[in-house]
């Protein structure tokens, strides 16, 4: 397996979380209950959110979002599987904590759900997450460059002095490792906490620009003019 290959799950997915005033839960341990009739305008909202990321292409077939239950903290909504462009409200299903669904209506859920169930438990106060898959981050999990601000908007990447996360599937002990993809507890439990504090992050523009120049320059690292 090339380094590349080994090192692609780090890259995988990108992760925006978008924070709230949330409330307080708890472990996802008792019955699976609904969390109660949600609004179907929220619920238009949502599916609405999967076509418009497509169509803007910050999702691809693979990307998925997500919302809290606006009832139940220790619930989520999201499509089934399905392609972003096609998801309407009667694809939305609901979901414990530990990504397991409360009725799933004879339909599959995406694979990767438990990246948005551990997110949820890692960080009450977030209400949306967004998974999707940035070409343009895949070069800084892969190499030593660091993710860094180059405009405005980006500015939180440099809060905190720790620098971006990154996530290496290959330190997660469990066999589904290998397949880059966040599929069991296991692996999500491992990938939340990373984004247990600061800021939502959003960096595919910043990425591009900081990649472009670094990857032209011979030295390897952006010029820059005096």
């Amino acid at each position: 397996m090339t380094r590349f290959a080994r090192l692609a799950a780090v890259a995988a997915l990108t992760i925006v979380v978008v924070s709230g005033t949330g409330g307080r839960f708890v472990s996802a341990q008792a019955p699976l209950t609904s969390g109660g009739p949600v609004n179907p305008a929220l619920l238009e909202d949502l599916a609405a959110a999967y076509r418009i990321l497509a169509n803007q292409g910050v999702i691809d077939g693979y990307g998925h979002v997500s919302m809290r239950h606006p009832n139940n903290p220790n619930r989520y909504l999201m499509s089934r599987s399905l392609g972003p462009a096609l998801v309407t409200p009667a694809d939305i299903l609901e979901y414990d904590l530990d990504s397991t669904p409360v009725d799933p209506k004879g339909r599959n859920s995406v694979l990767e759900r438990f990246i948005h169930g551990e997110i949820f438990k890692a960080r009450p106060d977030v209400m949306v997450v967004v998974h999707s898959h940035a070409p343009s981050v895949i070069p800084f999990s892969i190499t030593q460059v660091p993710l860094r601000p180059v405009f405005h908007m980006a500015t939180f990447l440099g809060l905190g002095g720790g620098g971006v996360p990154v996530w290496d599937s290959r330190s997660v002990k469990d066999p589904a490792a290998g397949a880059l993809l966040v599929r069991n507890g296991i692996m999500g439990k491992s990938l939340g906490p990373r984004w247990a504090t600061g800021r939502s992050r959003c960096c595919g523009d910043t990425a591009t620009w900081w990649w472009a120049p670094t990857s032209c320059s011979p030295s390897g690292r952006p010029s820059t003019r005096k």
